[in-house]
């Protein structure tokens, strides 16, 4: 009876056992364990996060730690807490836990292990991978000009700089304009950059034209850059510029009339956009002078469109010598003392505009479609218009002397020959004297030599 009784007891704390041990090897099967790192690429720089997913695949799974025992400190700094108690887990619970780290700036590209044990019972150990990429990194610096004409070929210029620690190359440079409206000309808009030092840039000249059925504004460029960094990753760099397509346009001016009574010109819009208030004027000039109005206004000129402008005009009799008598003297450089010196260099400009020149300068201000303000000036002949007076208009005739030749008077040219003619006339005189007293034998010497002449 004790035998039997020892026997089952036996039995039963086998069984016991056996139930026990079993238990735990259910509890560490049980539970999966996944890894997801976040960016899959970290930059150099940057902060990631891998994110540990649990999950209980048997029973309840009691007393769960997660501890990251093993990483590289130099590239995988830990931030906040990497000691996490889960607790327990029932069958077919998930759960998950977010590591937060940082990959310093100096960190070598390469693939870097952070270990983790995760206990419930038994003890695992799984490892997860943080790739880090190349420090290279693209940018377009600058793309110049940042304007072009409709249906002018113009090229651009677009500047790569390479900010990373390491040289880039094969660099495959693609650009587009999403509405097909600005293209490229002589070649495609895919172009291969063999290589870019690190901490430097190349520059890249596409030719491009804006199609005529465009609209003046501002336009993006899509601009992609592939290249393979030193881990054998793809990388790809998208980045988007503004084109502006000028809405500023071109005038043309033809002399319709010019008689004594008024000047008429024809202001055409020979320009691809619309000029809109336009006021055509006479600015102060050496020249001509416009009596009464000096400006008038044109309203708006559509592209190819023309209209009519008059002025009353007469030609200046030029003379500073009256007007400035302060200007005859010579100096040798600053400014005069009879002159304002807020007003001297305002008289300068004024006096040197067209002086050599006859012809009539005119001014074209308008506004753009951008709503800027532009004005340019052209300059036409004009033959026939009546002679008048002008006040404080530079002359042709005037003065130039001084450091660049200012304050002399040209009549000097007048004065010079005639002292040239006097000393002429001096010196004819004088040579006839001496003639003359030599034959008179007051002078030997000359006797001698023309007593010998008249006997040969």
């Amino acid at each position: 009876m004790k035998k039997t009784y020892y026997l089952m007891t036996v039995v039963l704390s086998c069984l016991f056992i056996f139930n026990t041990i079993g238990s735990i090897n259910v509890s560490a099967a049980g539970l999966q364990v996944t890894f997801t790192t976040n960016p899959t690429i970290v930059a150099p720089g940057t902060n990631g996060y891998i994110e540990v997913n649990l999950k209980s695949i048997g029973g309840t799974t009691s007393y769960i730690d997660i501890t990251a025992s093993s990483w590289d400190p130099n590239t995988v700094i830990p931030q906040g807490n990497w000691e996490v108690d889960v607790g327990s887990m029932d069958s077919g619970e998930s759960f998950s836990v977010i590591y937060e780290f940082k990959v310093p700036s100096t960190a070598s590209p390469g693939l870097y292990q952070v270990v983790f044990e995760i206990t419930g019972g038994n003890t695992i150990r799984q490892t997860a991978v943080i790739q880090v990429q190349d420090a290279t990194v693209l940018d377009v610096a600058s793309v110049t000009p940042t304007s072009i004409n409709i249906g002018e070929a113009t090229t651009l210029v677009f500047n790569i700089t390479n900010n990373g620690g390491a040289s880039v190359e094969n660099i495959l440079f693609t650009w587009e304009d999403p509405n097909d409206l600005i293209l490229p000309i002589g070649a495609d808009n895919r172009i291969t950059i063999s290589s870019i030092a690190a901490e430097n840039h190349t520059e890249i000249p596409i030719v491009v034209m804006a199609s005529s059925g465009i609209s003046p504004g501002v336009y993006p460029l899509t601009i992609t850059m592939d290249f393979y960094d030193r881990t054998g990753t793809e990388q790809t760099v998208v980045s988007t510029v503004g084109l502006q397509i000028s809405g500023t346009t071109t005038f043309d001016l033809v002399l319709q009339s010019s008689t004594s009574g008024s000047t008429t010109f024809a202001v055409v819009n020979t320009g691809a956009n619309v000029a809109s208030s336009v006021i055509v004027s006479i600015p102060q000039q050496i020249s001509y002078v416009a009596s009464g109005v000096s400006s008038t206004s044109l309203g708006n000129l559509d592209a190819g469109d023309y209209t009519l402008a008059t002025f009353q005009l007469s030609s200046v009799t030029r003379n500073t010598t009256t007007q400035n008598p302060s200007f005859n003297r010579s100096w040798t450089g600053g400014t005069p003392p009879s002159v304002d010196p807020s007003t001297r260099d305002t008289f300068m400009n004024r006096s040197f505009l067209g002086l050599g020149s006859n012809g009539l300068l005119v001014q074209i201000s308008y506004t753009d479609v951008f709503g800027v303000r532009q004005t340019i000036q052209k300059q036409v002949t004009v033959s026939s218009v009546s002679s008048g007076s002008s006040t404080g208009f530079a002359s042709r005739t005037g003065t130039q002397g001084g450091p660049g030749g200012f304050g002399q008077s040209q009549s000097s040219g007048s004065s010079n020959s005639l002292e040239y003619i006097v000393i002429g006339v001096v010196g004819i005189i004088i040579i006839v004297a001496i003639i003359q007293l030599g034959r008179k034998k007051k002078l030997p010497r000359f006797s001698k030599f023309f007593k010998g002449r008249r006997k040969e």
